[in-house]
């Protein structure tokens, strides 16, 4: 979209919406905390339109929609990339309406083929003479519809809106492009009616009219408000002189026909490719090899959704399979693969560039994952689920130790997703993500009401993403903020059992022998709670990336170790010890 425009809908807006919630007044200003928020919160209106739209194509191509939701909602792209003011996430959400708007035009045809089809029968079946030549695929009746002028026009409008948005729209919508063409030439040159090729030609050309009025119209619109915006082109009011602003100017259509203009025409996406051509322009951002996109950012953004990807795509190529049973995924397949070799063949390789990859790889794989067990997923998603289950769906608790301060249960992996049963006491475990991003917290199927009222059952989460490692320790307990790092071993016995960090961010923490001697008895499965109250026992967990060397502090000894996942944020350590490094670990405290 125009970048005026497109700085309007994601920004302008929602501060717009800020200021009369807020109001105008001489002796106050909005914080900066707020400003960043509510243009986050913007972006994650569009992420929910990309979720909208992975949900529809997944449906028209008969794909499991819950599982398509579950991966771009979840997904790396979605929460660190798309969540951010990049037009890169105004650039997926483009392709994203586009690839539903040609999915409703792949169905147009295909119910036109259908139609036409029964209609030929009922045909042949009236002239039981001659049926074969009724039902002829060469009859008109079978041939397919030219795609109707409205969702052309539309889609023409979505891809001038791709290309004003960014220059690399033209990668990955080119393939949708092309599908548009191929599915209105079989329409105009059916089979069997092939040999007037003028008259075929003529109904293709028709039939292309309004997709390229939408894009004119659209381009026009874009080149007007920018040449406006920047000051390029002045408009002004013919009978009062007076200038007017892109603000006036859009908000008196009535009167567009007395303006008077002066000045140029800027035209921003020729601007922008003419930059991106320069090798000199691209130096200033740093230049890259061209193997960056494909062995690195590629699988850091999608992790094993990249190696699938790889996987489908060499066996398609071996089997010699250019084309799939669906139209759509053909047509988002090449966006994919056109897209990031194009992107290849560039100097300047951020990761961010490749985010529009989101949408093929989850549309045209969301078949074989759904066939997929947890090893699948990256070590964030299972460490929820373990934690989880041992959270919410434990049972059996028995007291141990001879004070009876403690409490173990068992998990039964045969009764997943069952709440734990009522036995008067109340169980509280205090989740810490560390050094991590925060997963989608849904995901940890944690009701309050239901969990507390009903089971006596509760889930505690905080994210101390931002402590350095003296604070985490401190923090849990292990050392005191006046101790040097190289002494935080040797009083960990003298550690407090309870460390006070307000209600919800309370570190209860166990006796790691007793832990170790369970852990043993009970095959991996047991879960240990100590008692904070009569009738009341907690626990503390700690996940964190196997790039968090904590193996010094002896508290953090029991752990599950779950794989794979990489934290490239400390990309040295994984290129250290790889072996070692790409895990998740879930530490019991």
């Amino acid at each position: 979209m125009p970048i005026s425009l497109q700085v309007a809908i994601t920004t302008g807006l929602p501060y717009a919406i800020l200021r009369k919630l807020l109001g105008d007044g001489p002796d106050h200003f909005v914080s900066t905390r707020v400003l960043f928020l509510t243009q986050r919160l913007a972006f994650v209106v569009i992420t929910l339109i990309i979720d909208w739209a992975v949900v529809r194509m997944a449906r028209q191509i008969r794909r499991s929609p819950s599982i398509a939701l579950l991966l771009v909602s979840s997904s790396y792209v979605t929460l660190t990339y798309h969540t951010h003011a990049f037009s890169n996430t105004v650039e997926t959400l483009v392709l994203a309406l586009s690839a539903a708007q040609l999915g409703a035009i792949i169905q147009h045809h295909d119910l036109s083929i259908t139609s036409k089809t029964t209609l030929a029968t009922a045909y042949s079946l009236q002239d039981h003479k001659s049926p074969a030549k009724n039902a002829s695929t060469s009859s008109p009746l079978n041939s397919p519809r030219t795609t109707p002028a409205l969702l052309s026009f539309g889609l023409g409008v979505l891809f001038a809106l791709g290309f004003f948005t960014r220059i690399t729209f033209i990668l990955f919508g080119a393939p949708l492009g092309v599908m548009f063409l191929y599915l209105n030439f079989l329409a105009c040159f059916p089979k069997g009616q092939r040999s007037n090729a003028a008259v075929g030609f003529l109904r293709f050309c028709l039939s292309c009219l309004p997709l390229a009025l939408g894009m004119i119209a659209f381009s026009f619109s874009a080149i007007l408000i920018d040449s406006i915006y920047f000051g390029k082109l002045e408009v002004s009011d013919a009978l009062t002189g007076m200038r007017l602003s892109l603000v006036d100017f859009l908000g008196q259509p009535q009167n567009w026909t007395r303006l008077q203009y002066s000045g140029s025409f800027t035209v921003t996406m020729l601007n922008n490719l003419k930059y991106n051509l320069d090798p000199s322009n691209l130096a200033q951002h740093g230049l890259h090899p061209w193997y960056l996109h494909l062995f690195l950012n590629y699988p850091v953004l999608f992790g094993n959704l990249a190696y699938i990807g790889v996987k489908t795509l060499l066996q398609k190529a071996q089997n010699r399979q250019l084309t799939s049973d669906s139209k759509l995924v053909t047509a988002l397949s090449y966006s994919g693969i056109f897209g990031i070799v194009m992107l290849s063949t560039k100097p300047h390789q951020e990761a961010r560039f490749l985010t529009p990859l989101i949408l093929p790889l989850i549309i045209c794989l969301s078949s074989r994952i759904s066939k997929l067990g947890r090893k699948f997923w990256a070590g964030v998603v299972p460490s929820i689920a373990l934690v989880q289950e041992q959270s919410l769906g434990f049972q059996n608790c028995q007291p141990v130790a001879p004070n009876g301060d403690h409490i173990y249960c068992i998990t039964n992996p045969s009764h997943t997703g069952e709440f734990h049963t009522n036995d008067s006491n109340s169980y509280s475990t205090h989740v810490i993500f560390y050094k991590t991003y925060m997963p989608p917290l849904h995901l940890f199927g944690y009701n309050m009401r239901q969990s507390q009222e009903g089971h006596k059952v509760a889930v505690k989460i905080s994210d101390w993403r931002e402590k350095d490692r003296q604070e985490l320790l401190v923090a849990l307990g292990v050392a005191t903020a006046e101790q040097p790092k190289e002494r935080f071993e040797s009083n960990i016995d003298e550690a407090k059992d309870f460390v006070p960090q307000g209600e919800n961010e309370r570190v209860t923490r166990v006796d790691q022998d007793l832990l170790k001697k369970v852990k043993a008895q009970t095959d991996g499965q047991g879960v240990l709670f100590r008692k904070v109250a009569p009738r009341q026992y907690e626990r503390t967990v700690l996940i964190a990336p196997a790039t968090v060397d904590l193996s010094q502090e002896n508290i953090f000894e029991t752990r599950d170790a779950l794989w794979p996942h990489a934290n490239f944020d400390h990309l040295s350590e994984i290129v250290k010890k790889p072996l070692s490094s790409l895990f998740m670990h879930v530490y019991y405290i």
